[in-house]
């Protein structure tokens, strides 16, 4: 089991991320497109090398965006038609989300097995993620779902009165 601890720049132009594991010792730096259309997030290993990429679909009806790992898609995070309640849908295979998209604490399970959760810490004076996995090889797959799922809930128009978001 791991922990990802993501750090967001507040002052910087586009939004660049450092992933870092509990000791502070950096795993993967994100950094997202500032006028590019459509936009990205790509993710780089401690090497500076490109492992991963969101992209968000522009001029779609509703939000939708495509999680890339090693040149393959491997996951697509699109936003249902709903009046009341935000719903998306999460294409990646036999992985699904359980819990509170809208306070950002929710668990990715693959075949009804937590194999990483989401705890964000609203108490910071930059938004901070903890993010633990359960096995190392699913680090990139998380990372890269908690981003897709982060940028299709920032599509929407706030909320005039509080409610969960679902899958």
């Amino acid at each position: 089991m791991s922990i990802l601890i993501v750090n967001q720049k507040l002052l910087s132009w586009g939004r660049k991320f450092l992933v870092t594991d509990e000791e502070g010792i950096k795993k993967y730096g994100i950094v997202s497109s500032l006028f590019k259309i459509p936009k990205e997030f790509m993710i780089y290993d401690n090497f500076d090398q490109l492992v991963g990429k969101v992209t968000h679909k522009s001029f779609s009806f509703l939000p939708k965006s495509f999680l890339e790992l090693n040149g393959q898609i491997v996951a697509t995070i699109s936003k249902k038609f709903t009046f009341f309640k935000p719903k998306y849908n999460i294409d990646a295979g036999n992985i699904t989300i359980e819990g509170s998209i809208l306070d950002l604490n929710y668990e990715i399970q693959r075949d009804g097995i937590t194999i990483g959760s989401i705890d964000k810490n609203w108490f910071s004076y930059r938004d901070k993620y903890s993010i633990e996995v359960q096995s190392e090889k699913d680090e990139l797959l998380i990372l890269g779902l908690v981003l897709a799922i982060d940028n299709a809930k920032s599509q929407e128009p706030p909320a005039s009165t509080p409610a969960s978001s679902s899958f």
